[in-house]
C-alpha cells in the first residue's frame, strides 16, 4: 500500500511540474490622463511594456509629473510626444527630460520662440535623443496587423495657429481605440472627418480642454465616443469646460470625466472591454440654470510689486501664476502664464533649430481609381483603410491596406 501511495505521489509531482504555469495577469493597455492642472499629459503603457508620454502639462506641474512617473517605477520613456509648442503642453517636459531617460522625442515641428519650448528642444539636442517629426498617417508603434498601435492621424508644422499644428493621435488595442485631439480646433476636426473613412472610437480626449473652439457636433457625430476625457484645471481663468461643449457631449450619449473633478483618470483595457477608474461627471440639463456668482471688485495692486524675479522669488520661490496679485507680464518672459518659475536645464542663448526632415506632401486631390495600377502611380505604397482613396475592392487580402 505504501508503495502504491509513493508511486501516486511521484506521478502527481511529475504532472504538476510539467504543466505550464498559469499567469494571473493578462496583457492590457493602460492609458492615464494625468492631472497636471490646466494642461494635458497622457501616459500610455502598451501591452508589451512600452511607456509613451504625450505632453507634460504646464511648467509648474513638471516636478509632480516626474514624481508620479517614478512612483510607477518608470525609469525610461520609449517615446515623449510634444503635440504642439503651447506652454500648458510642453512646460512640464523640461523636468521630464532632465530627470528620466527618453529614447525618442516626437515633435510637431511647429516653430515657436518661447524660452520654455527652446529649453525643451535644446535638452533633446544635448541629450542626443532621437528626434522625429511624424507624417500624416504614420504608425509610430505597431503595424496594420498588430494588436497594439500608435498612429499619427494629423501633423502640420506649417499651420498658422499652434493649436492647429497639434499632432492628433489614435491609439488602439484590438477592439478598443482612443482618439487624442490635443488642442485641435473645429476646423481641424472637420478636415479629419472629411479625410478619413471612420473616426469612430470608444474613448475621446476632447480637444483644447473642453473649449468651444473644439468638439463640434459634426465631429462628435463622426466619433460617437462612449467616453470623453476633459483635461483642465479647477477654477481656471478660461472657464473650461464650456457649457455648450458639455451639452453636446451629453446629447451625443458620451459619459464625461474630468481631471479637475477626478484627478488622474486611468483607463485599462484587455482589447475587448475597458474600465474607467474615475467618477463620472454630472452634466446638468440645458434647462437648468445656476445662480451667477456676485461680481467682486478686483484687487487693486501697485504698478510694480517687484523690480525683478530675484526679488519676487525671495518671497515666492516657485514663482506665481497669472491671476496672482504678484504676477506681472514683464516677469513672464516666455508668456506661459507663470512668472519667475524656477529655471531648469541649460541656458538658451539661441533657439534650437531641429534637424530638417523632408516630409512628402500627401496627394489627396485624386481619390478615385479604376484599378491598382492607376492608384500606385499616385500612391506607390498603396493606401490604408483610413485614406480617402481606399476601396475594399482593391484590398484583396482584407488586411486594411489596398494595393500594397
Amino acid at each position: 500500500m505504501k508503495k502504491i501511495l509513493s508511486l501516486l505521489f511521484a506521478f502527481v509531482l511529475i504532472v504538476s511540474v510539467s504543466l505550464p504555469a498559469v499567469s494571473a495577469s493578462t496583457k492590457q493597455l493602460v492609458v492615464q490622463f494625468i492631472d497636471v492642472g490646466q494642461g494635458d499629459s497622457i501616459l500610455i503603457q502598451s501591452p508589451k511594456g512600452e511607456n509613451i508620454l504625450v505632453d507634460g502639462g504646464p511648467r509648474k506641474a513638471g516636478k509632480g509629473l516626474v514624481d508620479y512617473l517614478k512612483s510607477l517605477g518608470i525609469k525610461k520613456l520609449d517615446y515623449v510626444i510634444a503635440t504642439h509648442p503651447d506652454a500648458d503642453h510642453v512646460g512640464g517636459l523640461v523636468s521630464v527630460l532632465n530627470s528620466i531617460s527618453v529614447k525618442n522625442f516626437v515633435n510637431s515641428g511647429k516653430a515657436h520662440t518661447t524660452e520654455t519650448y527652446n529649453q525643451v528642444l535644446t535638452l533633446v539636442k544635448n541629450k542626443k535623443i532621437k528626434y522625429i517629426e511624424p507624417e500624416i498617417e504614420q504608425i509610430l508603434i505597431g503595424n496594420w496587423t498588430s494588436d497594439f498601435y500608435l498612429q499619427t492621424l494629423f501633423a502640420d508644422p506649417l499651420a498658422k495657429d499652434t493649436n492647429d499644428a497639434s499632432i492628433v493621435l489614435k491609439v488602439g488595442y484590438k477592439d478598443v481605440e482612443f482618439l487624442l485631439m490635443a488642442d485641435a480646433s473645429t476646423d481641424l476636426e472637420e478636415l479629419l472627418v472629411d479625410s478619413y473613412d471612420s473616426l469612430k472610437v470608444q474613448i475621446l480626449k476632447a480637444g483644447h480642454h473642453g473649449s468651444n473652439t473644439s468638439s463640434s457636433k459634426y465631429f462628435l457625430d463622426a466619433v460617437q465616443p462612449e467616453v470623453t476625457i476633459l483635461s483642465y484645471g479647477k477654477n481656471n481663468s478660461y472657464k473650461h469646460p464650456h457649457s455648450d461643449v458639455l451639452q453636446m457631449l451629453k446629447a451625443a450619449g458620451s459619459k464625461v470625466y474630468s481631471t479637475a473633478e477626478s484627478g488622474t483618470i486611468i483607463i485599462k483595457t484587455d482589447g475587448k472591454s475597458y474600465k474607467v477608474s474615475a467618477k463620472e461627471m454630472i452634466v446638468p440639463n440645458k434647462t437648468e440654470h445656476t445662480q451667477p456668482k456676485p461680481q467682486t471688485k478686483p484687487i487693486e495692486t501697485p504698478n510694480s510689486l517687484y523690480k525683478n524675479c530675484t526679488e519676487l522669488n525671495a518671497v515666492y520661490p516657485d514663482g506665481v501664476a497669472v491671476g496672482h496679485k504678484a504676477y506681472e507680464s514683464k516677469h513672464d518672459a516666455d508668456n506661459d502664464g507663470w512668472a519667475c518659475e524656477p529655471y531648469e536645464g541649460n541656458s538658451v542663448s539661441q533657439p534650437y533649430v531641429p534637424p530638417v526632415v523632408t516630409t512628402p506632401t500627401p496627394t489627396t486631390t485624386q481619390t478615385s481609381f479604376s484599378n491598382c495600377t492607376e492608384l500606385k502611380k499616385v500612391y506607390p505604397k498603396g493606401v490604408s483603410s483610413s485614406h480617402p482613396a481606399y476601396q475594399k475592392k482593391f484590398d484583396r487580402d482584407g488586411d486594411g491596406h489596398a494595393c500594397e
